[in-house]
């Protein structure tokens, strides 16, 4: 029972978020679009921010658990943000909200993740300091976030997949070369 209710929840939380800003969205807008009472869903959340923490978690989840294997990372970059702005609308409800900062840290475990894998699978050849390999995936997460945030919110949101895939195209060549640099000048510290 527990977990139809939390994919009822899940499910009316889904249409509530196309519909309008997260801000605006409320545990009784939950509760009659699902059929369940109030006190189902205080028994799974705390409030609707709790949710949608959960949401995210579920959501990421999910998505990387059909994920194709040896799936390419632009592919799987748009596949997990997919899960969570489904439209461009949806996205700007999110970003709009409140809980930005939650699609902040959402989108920086998912880029990350996928840069990690990508810097795992295609560099092996490459001998990097540790600093070094975060150093760039940092640096890619935030641009990454950064256009990922000016597209939803501005008026390139339909463009959001063609230049998502466009952006991940130019930033694979972009790291390795990076990646390059750094093993090929390592940090002084590194030396010995």
């Amino acid at each position: 029972m527990r977990s139809s209710a939390k994919s009822a929840i899940h499910a009316s939380f889904r249409t509530m978020l196309l519909r309008k800003s997260l801000d605006r969205i409320t545990v009784r807008d939950i509760v009659e679009d699902c059929g369940l009472t109030r006190n189902t869903f205080y028994y799974h959340y705390e409030d609707i921010y709790d949710l949608f923490d959960d949401y995210l978690d579920t959501q990421m989840h999910e998505a990387w658990q059909t994920l194709p294997e040896g799936s390419a990372w632009d592919t799987i970059l748009i596949r997990l943000l997919d899960c969570v702005c489904e439209t461009p609308q949806m996205g700007r409800h999110i970003f709009f909200s409140r809980k930005r900062e939650a699609m902040l840290q959402y989108l920086n475990k998912v880029v990350t993740a996928i840069i990690e894998r990508y810097i795992t699978q295609n560099m092996q050849d490459l001998t990097l300091a540790a600093e070094d390999q975060r150093l760039v995936c940092e640096t890619c997460c935030h641009a990454l976030y950064g256009m990922i945030e000016k597209w939803l919110t501005g008026p390139d949101a339909p463009l959001l997949k063609t230049n998502l895939k466009r952006l991940t195209n130019c930033f694979a060549g972009a790291i390795r070369e990076a990646l390059q640099y750094c093993a090929a000048n390592p940090r002084k510290e590194d030396l010995p």
